[in-house]
Formats: C-alpha cells, structure tokens, sequence
C-alpha cells in the first residue's frame, strides 16, 4: 500500500506540473489536429469515393497518431531533466519503478484522450460515422495509448541526457511500435466496416501482449536509464 500511496502521489505531481507548463499536452494537440487537417485535405483533394475512404481511414487515424504521440512526448520528462528531478526522486527514497509507473498512467490519460479529440475530428474531416462503434474504438485507443505510453516513457529516459532527445524519441520508438500500429489499424478497420471485431481475431492478443511487454522491460529498466 505504501508503494501505492508514492505512486499516486508522483501521479499527482506529474499532473500538477503539466498543468502548470501544459507544453506536452499543447504540443501533442497542436501536432495531431495540423496533421490531421492536412491529411484530411490531401484525401479530400485526391477525389476518393466514400467506399475507399473508409477504407483507408483507420491507417490514417494510426499513422497520426502514432506520429503526433512519438514526437511530442519528449516534452513529457523536459522539467525532471532540466532540474535535475530524478536525481532529487531518487536521493529521496523513489524508486525508478515508482516513477516509471506514474508517468505511464499520466501519458497514458493524456494518449487517450488525445486519440478520442483526433478520432472524432479525422472522422469528422474525411465524412466518417463512427459513432456507433465509437466505445470499441476508444476502447482500442486506450489500449495502444497503454503500450505507447510505456514505450516512450522508457526510450525518454535513455535519451534522456541527449540534445537530440526529440529526435530520437521519435526514431527508437517508431520500428518498435509496428505491433501496436497493425494491431490498432486491424482492429479499428473491423470496427469501421464490420461494426465489431472479427472472431478468434489474434489483434487483440497482439496488443495487450506488446503492452505488457513495454510495460514489463520499462518497470525493470528505468531506474537504469535515468541513472546513466
């Protein structure tokens, strides 16, 4: 219970800080509403029928995602690195573990409910009705935020003492996310054209597998990689 109590408490700090500097999250909505409207108007000027749209909306939907997520999150540890607070955390009795846990529930909200804005408003853009599969699809959205979430959480830290720690984010995460993006594009394109997930489909295994397993390899490394 006490490993919960300092969990919580680093929740609520993680939160208060992106409350206070909001960078992070201005970054990650600013990227994902551009991209889209530019993805958007490049389907839209390519004169697709609504039948090839909605095929390719959930490859569209996962790519910016994917790509807005990657690249604003290193924003996510900038006041921990610029004031040297994991050092204070961790001077303070924190384990890495602690600090791993909280900052991947606070993302993971954060990918969410970035998913959820940019579902609604890819949707919107390319003519889509989601609204009847729209609890399945945030559904799938909340799990790949998970997986996300404990990926880039990890590849921060290790990045962490690098200038180009923006870049790198980006670069380290993205070949290792091919799971979550096959699996997300595979299961929300059912949802789309079918109205529900196929039976004995093996996508969902595939994602709460990659989850667990980022979230397995963060818990056990992150202490490391801030250290070093």
């Amino acid at each position: 219970m006490r490993w919960l109590r300092t969990v919580a408490i680093l929740c609520a700090k993680e939160a208060r800080v992106e409350w206070r500097g909001r960078e992070f999250v201005t970054l990650l909505v600013c990227n994902s509403i551009i991209t889209a409207v530019l993805v958007g108007a490049g389907v839209s000027s390519a004169i697709l029928d609504a039948r090839a749209t909605t095929r390719v909306f959930p490859m569209l939907l996962w790519l910016v995602f994917l790509l807005s997520a990657t690249t604003s999150v290193a924003r996510s540890s900038e006041s921990e690195l610029d004031g040297r607070g994991f050092e204070g955390l961790l001077l303070a009795g924190v384990t890495g573990s602690q600090m791993y846990v909280a900052k991947v529930v606070v993302i993971t909200l954060l990918f969410s409910l970035n998913f959820c804005v940019l579902s609604g408003l890819l949707a919107a853009i390319l003519d889509q009705d989601i609204g009847r599969v729209w609890g399945a699809l945030v559904a799938v959205g909340g799990a790949a935020s998970f997986a996300l979430a404990s990926l880039v959480t990890l590849l921060s830290g290790i990045a962490g003492t690098s200038k180009l720690r923006g870049v790198l984010v980006p670069i380290l995460s993205l070949p290792l996310l091919f799971p979550v993006f096959f699996a997300g594009v595979e299961m929300s394109a059912d949802l789309v054209t079918l109205g529900s997930l196929r039976q004995g489909s093996v996508w969902p295994v595939i994602l709460v597998a990659a989850g667990s397993l980022y979230a397995l390899v963060g818990v056990n490394l992150f202490e490391s990689a801030i250290r070093d």
